[in-house]
């Protein structure tokens, strides 16, 4: 999808409601970055953007979630799903305030983990969450 489209999906109304549920201005303008550097790199594999009661972007590809920014009362959660077709090393260490694989999306063949959860609020973890995103193939199939 065109990434002018992809980011019209959020009016400046949802993105005011997303600053007043975020606690620090920093942790609002990490969410901004995090979303326009997914439009800009995944636009390709984006078919639909939906917003969740001011709570979450999810992202879509092929009717399936790959990707959610979770907007919580302290920081984002950053969701990357099996469906995002990517894989996790589990001895990899990645620089946020707080990670976690998913246990449920433990592929035995390769002994990595296909989903993640990543905690941040501050730019300084930026570089780690948009390397992840960089792992994201950006079509499938």
């Amino acid at each position: 999808m065109e990434q002018k489209s992809l980011r019209e999906k959020i009016d400046e109304h949802t993105w005011n409601q997303f600053s007043t549920r975020l606690p620090k201005k920093e942790a609002v303008e990490v969410l901004r970055e995090l979303f326009d550097y997914t439009v800009e790199n995944l636009s390709t594999r984006i078919d639909q953007i939906k917003v969740d009661d001011s709570k979450a972007i999810s992202f879509f590809s092929d009717s399936r979630e790959f990707l959610t920014l979770n907007i919580t009362r302290n920081n984002l959660r950053i969701y990357i799903h099996p469906a995002a077709g990517t894989f996790f090393e589990p001895k990899m260490s990645i620089r946020v305030e707080k990670f976690n694989f998913w246990k449920s999306s433990y592929h035995k063949t390769s002994g990595k983990y296909r989903g993640i959860s990543v905690w941040i609020s501050e730019k300084m973890y930026l570089p780690e969450v948009k390397s992840l995103i960089d792992n994201i193939p950006k079509k499938m199939g």
